[in-house]
């Protein structure tokens, strides 16, 4: 049986064809779950860290009561350079923040950097580990909240101000590897704590609201893949007894432990 001749152009077109499928068949290694799970990972690791120290900022300032009894059980190693200015119930500074007790207002700068590490159970049943370096700018202002009792009893403390971020994080599960950069903006909104901090220690009102820029590179063997994604994360509180809240994660949800700056059971 013969066949009809061909012409280049339509052996051209077949050869396209072919390759195309050829290359369909090829599965990207990018996967959303675990991206989501990684990032869900990174910014709860730096939420937690943000919530612990607000309660910093507070006590080098010299406020009262503002010791905390969180357990530091993650294996961050960061250091943060604080400047402050103190102001009083009029919006006058306080010269050294000096006498404490006329102080209603601090604002706090701060300067963060750093490394980072941790691990956390994937959905394929493997476990991921991590490392990264952290680089983060953040204007935190807190505010004294007193009773109207005579004399006034200070009764909670509320949080504000906003931190830009840029941390680079590596993911390493199995023959896989991801390299995370991502470029941050936390708006904390009125964050607040009862007083006395010894009976309260979680926030039990505001929310952290963070906007993700991230670019991504993901290895496996010879094979690599980039993509760039932006995520929208939020907290809100209160927290419960053992310091757990909901991280929402886009149209996902993960539970964020305070404490331990675990994230897990994101669905």
């Amino acid at each position: 049986m013969k066949h009809p001749n061909r012409s280049p152009l339509t052996l051209a077109v077949a050869v396209a064809v072919l390759a195309a499928c050829g290359e369909s068949t090829t599965p990207s290694l990018f996967n959303d779950d675990t991206i989501t799970d990684d990032i869900a990972n990174s910014s709860g690791d730096a939420i937690a860290s943000s919530i612990a120290a607000m309660m910093v900022n507070e006590g080098d300032a010299a406020l009262p009561g503002s010791a905390s009894n969180l357990a530091s059980l993650n294996s961050n190693s960061l250091t943060y350079d604080r400047t402050r200015v103190c102001y009083d119930a009029n919006d006058a500074v306080v010269q050294g923040c000096s006498p404490i007790s006329s102080v209603r207002k601090i604002a706090t700068h701060v300067e963060i950097d750093g490394t980072r590490s941790g691990s956390h159970a994937t959905r394929r049943g493997t476990t991921a580990t991590w490392t990264g370096i952290v680089h983060r700018a953040w204007d935190d202002t807190v505010t004294r909240n007193f009773n109207s009792a005579q004399p006034p009893v200070e009764s909670s403390r509320t949080h504000g101000g906003v931190m830009a971020g840029s941390d680079t994080t590596i993911f390493s599960e199995g023959d896989f590897t991801r390299h995370v950069a991502e470029t941050s903006r936390d708006t904390i909104k009125a964050v607040t704590w009862n007083l006395p901090r010894s009976s309260n220690p979680f926030p039990v009102s505001g929310a952290i609201v963070r906007l993700d820029s991230v670019d991504i590179t993901v290895t496996k063997g010879s094979r690599t893949e980039t993509r760039e994604l932006v995520r929208k994360l939020q907290v809100d509180f209160p927290a419960d007894a053992q310091g757990n809240v909901v991280l929402k994660i886009n149209d996902k949800t993960c539970n964020l432990n305070l404490v331990t700056h675990v994230v897990s059971n994101c669905q």
